[in-house]
């Protein structure tokens, strides 16, 4: 099997995968691809709802956001790769359509995991090694590099990008729910989009900010999806004055900004978990139902707070016992979790923590 040659590669089609935190997880991956290709032309394509975290991203030429699900938006897209004939395709999502997707759109080089019987689709399909199922998944996209990289490559830091219009907007909207440029800011994430048995008690999430508000001085802006402005309220209304509701008030750029502006994020294992991880802010991620091995957030920055127990991780949306994962996990654990990251990360526009 013929691994094409750096110099003659001009375009680079990447899929990314399907969800933020995902896709966050993508950007090592992506930045070694312009390492290894440095004259090639690089193009994402992914789904309309993760299309935003890559504008302005340093490592690629385009991003296109597409609807490869329905019959349209699939024949749609393979005609925007028909025109763009790219060299080279890398398909980071283990899907079959996908597959199908760079095959119909005339893609030359196709690499992707050998997976969903798709291997007829693909020109160059990387085995699945049992091990490759145990690792982080940075490194697991890192693996369909093999061909170009024998041995294991350290990999790149997560990295998203925001402009410096991005960040005043923000600053003006925090502004207007009260939180002055040099207040202590702790962002809440008490939810989590594919379930149930991957949030905390928000009544701890609560104490979490009770106690930063009260010795820090600290405003706690609760973070969320519209659909979750619910659970986020039912934080705020257990926090006291000092809380503000910010669910559905944000877009994915906008929670960027915010998540940069951020001294602390404490959340569940989500997407926003990871994008607070790529803007370098100090956070505690509460795992319970998911695998803390393979999609813990990255950095020295971050913190995991997790109990022991024989059930997890189950990997299931909602508990079918008694949420012992999630129980498990005490205020106090996380308070704790926090204190020792600021003591490492003071907040740099304030000097330190108060």
């Amino acid at each position: 099997m013929r691994w094409v040659p750096p110099e003659e590669t001009k375009t680079i089609a990447i899929r990314l995968t399907n969800w933020v935190g995902d896709c966050v997880m993508n950007t090592p991956f992506i930045a070694r691809v312009r390492t290894l290709f440095p004259h090639a032309e690089i193009v994402l394509l992914g789904r309309k709802s993760v299309a935003p975290l890559f504008q302005h991203h340093p490592h690629i030429n385009d991003i296109w956001a597409i609807d490869d699900k329905s019959t349209g938006g699939f024949r749609k897209a393979a005609a925007q790769l028909r025109a763009l004939k790219p060299d080279l395709g890398f398909l980071l999502p283990n899907s079959l359509n996908s597959a199908a997707l760079f095959a119909a759109g005339g893609v030359q080089y196709r690499v992707g995991y050998d997976r969903d019987a798709r291997r007829s689709l693909l020109t160059h399909p990387v085995p699945l090694r049992p091990e490759d199922l145990a690792v982080h998944e940075v490194r697991y996209y890192l693996r369909l590099l093999h061909g170009w990289e024998q041995e294991p490559h350290p990999p790149d830091p997560l990295l998203l990008k925001i402009t410096s219009e991005e960040e005043a907007k923000m600053d003006e909207w925090l502004e207007s729910q009260g939180v002055g440029r040099d207040d202590f800011l702790l962002g809440i994430n008490p939810a989590a989009l594919y379930g149930t048995a991957k949030r905390w008690l928000p009544e701890r999430f609560a104490e979490v900010g009770h106690h930063f508000a009260a010795r820090h001085g600290a405003r706690v802006v609760v973070t969320g999806l519209e659909k979750e402005h619910s659970v986020a309220e039912e934080v705020c209304n257990a926090g006291g004055r000092a809380f503000v509701n910010g669910a559905g008030q944000m877009s994915l750029r906008e929670l960027m900004a915010f998540l940069k502006r951020c001294d602390m994020y404490v959340t569940n294992d989500s997407g926003a978990m990871h994008v607070a991880a790529a803007m370098k802010t100090p956070l505690v991620a509460v795992f319970g139902s998911t695998d803390w091995v393979t999609t813990a957030p990255v950095g020295d920055h971050t913190r995991i707070a997790r109990v022991d127990i024989p059930c997890a991780p189950c990997l299931l949306r909602h508990c079918p016992i008694d949420h012992r994962c999630m129980t498990g996990v005490s205020s106090s654990t996380v308070i704790d979790m926090c204190e020792d990251l600021l003591a490492v990360y003071p907040p740099a526009h304030i000097g330190a923590a108060q």
